[in-house]
């Protein structure tokens, strides 16, 4: 079996009618179900005609949101935000440059932080420089190694970012979100037992041999910053295609130094500029990790959000909500030529 096979796997179909387009003559759609190369889910790709809308004016959206009250503006963060124990964290948040990070509100773990970016109210995608978001990251994984110390019984790690309200933000003000706990994600549960199942058939690491096979292919791959290797995901997660990016070495952000974040940084700056390019207005990020798992390994996805209509309706319906099946409107091999001219600074 060859690395296509055991990657990259798809089943091709299409659907056909009588087109109005066409005078009502026969016509067809293709499109392709994919099996993710390692969790073994499926998604829908379609290859359609679609024009992200124009740029949109976010003046009136800003201007509301400072009118609704952010607790993450200098004038009311330190009143208006909570504290951690001083036995989880000295102080009770944690600074670095221009960022803080502090408990959250609306906890979606045991251990979850806030980490706001910058003073800033609104950071415009252009200004979303390695340097600006080193001081949040880095806010991060010192909560991170703070909570394996406080509390060694915690496996999963992630950091977490919703760029503006298309991504589910429900503040202007960019902020990461950090969870640590006991129980896995469903995401984080399917990609430990896909390492282990093709370690178990394979007796190899999925990480190294999906890379090499990825790089072998070449049409997806995009390129390497340091100890990171990115990829457009071979299974989209989101209306628009997504990117995928491995870290070569650790399974967990318990084992990674802030010196360490420069690789990652540079390349999501590239692919938020190829974002902002493309019109695209907003982005999720996800970084997983696991401690004691010794064939994960750190990953990220990076997935565009927008409305794909003017009429301003959500890029997520009943097939992702519901069914938990993904489905995409433009093939990743599509994009992956602008996304890599982006990545090589090039657009």
């Amino acid at each position: 079996m060859n690395d296509r096979d055991t990657f990259f796997k798809k089943t091709r179909s299409k659907t056909s009618f009588l087109s109005p387009f066409k005078d009502f003559a026969m016509d067809e759609i293709p499109f392709e179900i994919r099996y993710d190369p390692l969790t073994g889910e499926t998604g829908r790709i379609y290859d359609l005609p679609y024009e992200v809308p124009e740029r949109a004016d976010l003046r009136e959206v800003i201007q509301r949101s400072k009118e609704l009250f952010c607790p993450f503006c200098p004038d009311s963060l330190k009143k208006s935000t909570p504290l951690f124990p001083e036995e989880l964290v000295k102080g009770g948040r944690i600074q670095v440059g221009g960022a803080t990070l502090i408990p959250n509100l609306v906890p979606f773990d045991t251990y979850a932080g806030v980490s706001i970016m910058a003073p800033e109210h609104y950071i415009a995608m252009e200004e979303l420089t390695p340097e600006l978001m080193d001081d949040a990251f880095s806010t991060a994984l010192l909560f991170i190694r703070e909570v394996a110390r406080f509390d060694p019984e915690v496996r999963y790690f992630s950091i977490n970012w919703n760029y503006m309200p298309q991504s589910g933000s429900s503040l202007v003000h960019p902020h990461l979100q950090v969870n640590c706990g006991y129980v896995p994600t469903n995401h984080q549960r399917l990609q430990i037992e896909g390492c282990r199942r093709y370690y178990s058939d394979k007796g190899e690491d999925f990480w190294p041999a999906f890379m090499h096979a990825e790089k072998q292919c070449g049409e997806r791959y995009i390129g390497e910053k340091d100890a990171t290797f990115w990829t457009m995901s071979y299974l989209p997660q989101t209306f628009l295609p997504d990117v995928w990016c491995i870290f070569h070495k650790h399974h967990c952000l318990t084992q990674l130094q802030t010196e360490e974040l420069g690789g990652f940084l540079q390349g999501l700056s590239r692919v938020i500029a190829y974002f902002d390019h493309e019109r695209i207005p907003a982005f999720n990020v996800s970084v997983f990790s696991v401690k004691d798992e010794e064939h994960f390994r750190i990953n990220a996805r990076i997935c565009p959000r927008l409305l794909p209509r003017p009429i301003g309706n959500s890029d997520r319906a009943y097939l992702q909500t519901l069914h938990r099946e993904s489905s995409t409107v433009r093939p990743p091999e599509a994009c992956c030529e602008k996304v890599r001219d982006s990545f090589n600074d090039q657009l």
